[in-house]
């Protein structure tokens, strides 16, 4: 009798844990793999600035706020800073506006995911189009 019961107790135990084992592998396996972007050299996701031109810092976004950030797209809205560049850059004046634009074009780059490109309005991202492509590797 006392054998049973220790069968029925250890049976209950791995049925028990086996139904609150399967909610929890089930979600593991339902999660979209992270999306990041690169910013510069650093690897990141919900970034609160994006430094667009690396080499110079002259085209960067601050006070980013993510309004959607999934597997597909990103959305935010920030302000952008850059250097007017005239008569040279060293001379040139800083100037700022506010932002909305999108991370898009999302690819696999050495086993991560990442947005390729800022999309804004047509020459938001002073580049003349609408469109502002990010790098995949750090620099």
């Amino acid at each position: 009798m006392k054998l049973r019961s220790r069968t029925s107790i250890i049976a209950l135990a791995g049925v028990s844990l086996v139904a609150l084992a399967t909610p929890v592998l089930a979600n593991a396996m339902a999660t979209p793999a992270r999306t990041y972007l690169y910013n510069c050299s650093t690897l990141t996701q919900k970034p609160h600035q994006i430094v667009l031109t690396c080499a110079d810092a002259n085209l960067w976004v601050n006070q980013i706020t993510w309004s959607h950030w999934s597997s597909a797209t990103a959305h935010a809205r920030g302000t952008l800073h850059w250097n007017t560049c005239t008569p040279t850059c060293v001379a040139g004046k800083e100037k700022s506006a506010t932002i909305t634009f999108s991370a898009t074009h999302r690819r696999r780059v050495k086993g991560r995911w990442l947005y390729t490109v800022l999309q804004g309005q047509k020459n938001t991202l002073r580049t003349g189009t609408s469109s502002f492509s990010l790098p995949t590797a750090p620099l």
